[in-house]
């Protein structure tokens, strides 16, 4: 078995919370991977997309403005202030409230985003 738990934590809600194979992280000094094993460590993340991955297939993508990542004992924790699933975003099945209200917030995540200097 080569998972390990990925939490990740909004002020209002446990957002996502299962075992997983990999997880690849928007770092605020470059994209980098968490698998199973990896050494415990603390860093911070810039505004970019979360892939998850579960038996070698992407399984879940979520925008966040920034955050702090901890991991320990192979678990992996993402705590963040905003945080938006992609896959919501883009499926043709939503409703058009819960469309406008996705789009709503994705443009105040990328207005946001857009106000901090990352690379300068």
């Amino acid at each position: 078995m080569k998972q390990f738990k990925l939490e990740i934590i909004s002020p209002n809600e446990i957002f996502f919370e299962k075992e997983i194979d990999l997880v690849i992280f928007p770092g605020s000094e470059g994209d980098f991977g968490i698998l199973k094993n990896h050494m415990p460590f603390l860093t911070s993340l810039r505004v970019g997309i979360v892939y998850i991955y579960l038996d070698k297939k992407l399984i879940e993508t979520f925008l966040v403005t920034g955050g702090i990542i901890e991991v320990s004992g192979n678990k992996c924790s993402l705590l963040t202030e905003e945080i938006i699933n992609t896959n919501s975003v883009s499926s043709e099945t939503v409703t058009d409230e819960s469309f406008n209200k996705d789009d709503t917030n994705l443009k105040k995540m990328k207005d946001k985003a857009l106000k901090k200097l990352y690379y300068s």
